[in-house]
């Protein structure tokens, strides 16, 4: 009945320990200690960023405890959030709740972090998308000059002309995107006149049918593109169900005098 009473006794004592002492004392509590007196440290508001590191390199890591450390304020500091994301026992339902407390810019950091998992990174990605409605401009345009693709993609749908260099300039946009934009709802005079411009993307032949389809290209632009296409495919803009009748009779014109010249 002692023996009982007094290993009660030193159990409350090292709990109240693991929630009092400072952060020089709880090194080895966390260290150390089983789940329960885990749980206590992690309420002591001497806890650090380097108490959590120590914690996630737990062989004997309690699933429970790995929530708890996801949920923490700490799961959002630069020095927690890589390892605890990268830990083998992480589920998707816990990287979510990681990832719901980082900002846009600190999300982007994770997606494009090398080496990052997989499964991390499309959370990211998921998540950084699903916040670009109610974003701020400035912080959209941040984005577009370092964000990965299925990002980039997001933000060319929205169709803002101020997103659009950005995303035209950053080094992980793809031709595919920049296509599939030039058919979708939000694109413009100002937006076709941007990738016909862009040095990187306006000599590329997919690229210049795209915006020769486009019923907001300009008379300029057929001028300058249609030329440089073969016939055939030019010919066949005139069949265009997305053209204006004066963009067909541009094409003819431009055919023709091509023509005559070569004749």
């Amino acid at each position: 009945m002692d023996s009982t009473r007094e290993f009660n006794t030193e159990r409350v004592a090292l709990l109240k320990k693991a929630l009092t002492c400072s952060a020089a004392q709880l090194y080895p509590l966390v260290t150390q200690t089983d789940a329960e007196v885990l749980r206590a440290a992690l309420k002591n508001v001497a806890l650090g960023p380097e108490h959590v590191q120590a914690i996630l390199q737990r062989r004997d890591l309690d699933a429970s405890i790995l929530t708890l450390l996801c949920r923490h304020t700490l799961s959002r500091s630069r020095e927690v959030v890589k390892p605890l994301l990268s830990h083998a026992l992480i589920n998707p339902q816990q990287i979510k709740t990681v990832l719901d407390k980082l900002r846009l810019l600190e999300l982007l950091n994770i997606a494009i972090l090398p080496g990052q998992a997989a499964d991390v990174r499309i959370a990211a990605e998921h998540n950084i998308c699903m916040r670009l409605p109610t974003a701020a401009l400035g912080t959209k345009i941040t984005l577009a000059r370092r964000a990965t693709y299925p990002v980039l993609e997001a933000l060319l749908r929205e169709g803002n002309p101020r997103l659009l260099e950005p995303c035209l300039d950053n080094p992980r946009m793809k031709e595919a995107a920049i296509n599939k934009f030039h058919h979708g709802q939000n694109v413009g005079a100002a937006s076709i006149n941007t990738i016909a411009r862009h040095p990187r993307w306006n000599k590329r032949p997919n690229i210049r049918r795209a915006i020769l389809s486009n019923r907001h290209a300009s008379r300029h632009l057929f001028a300058q593109f249609l030329p440089g296409l073969p016939v055939e495919q030019a010919r066949q803009l005139l069949y265009s169900k997305h053209l204006q009748h004066c963009q067909k009779e541009w094409v003819r014109d431009i055919l023709a005098q091509t023509s005559t010249r070569k004749g």
